[in-house]
């Protein structure tokens, strides 16, 4: 991983900050006892990412943040085989100052409910008037899989481009 990495117990969506910070040795013991833990790439108060790991309770997420610490894009990830991910679903956000609801101020979002046999359910939504669409598509799933990372090494987590 050529960015910094940083460990805490959680990172605050609502507050923009990090709960807990963990040592190195800390995170580490958390991963191999498949225990939550929050990874924050790039810097401990204005990360790029945010990755929560939680073997033992079957799932992973990614949350993509701007400049403004808002989380944009989000991955959440199913633990399958004890060893391998699946993306399960992904969420795109819009900001749009004052249009916006919620915490976040999200404008609009897509959100893409992905199942392992390639029907994927996508809830289109705005909020301001408030809108919501829903298709139901098949895709092709093969890029939804990943290994479960090793510790320290998140770069395939963070890929947007899936």
């Amino acid at each position: 991983m050529n960015q910094n990495v940083f460990y805490c117990k959680e990172w605050s969506i609502g507050y923009k900050e990090p709960i807990d910070l963990y040592s190195e040795n800390k995170a580490r013991k958390k991963h191999e006892s498949g225990e939550l833990y929050t990874v924050l790439i790039g810097s401990d108060v204005k990360p790029a990412y945010f990755i929560n790991i939680t073997k033992n309770a079957g799932w992973m997420s990614v949350g993509f943040l701007d400049q403004e610490l808002r989380e944009y894009l989000f991955y959440s990830f199913k633990v399958i085989n004890d060893n391998k991910l699946f993306l399960s679903m992904a969420v795109h956000r819009e900001f749009a100052e004052n249009e916006g609801a919620g915490i976040l101020n999200v404008s609009s979002g897509t959100t893409y409910i992905f199942n392992e046999d390639g029907n994927t359910i996508v809830r289109e939504e705005q909020f301001n008037p408030y809108k919501l669409d829903e298709s139901q598509t098949m895709v092709d799933i093969s890029g939804n899989y990943e290994e479960f990372p090793e510790f320290g090494k998140y770069d395939l987590l963070i890929r947007k481009e899936r």
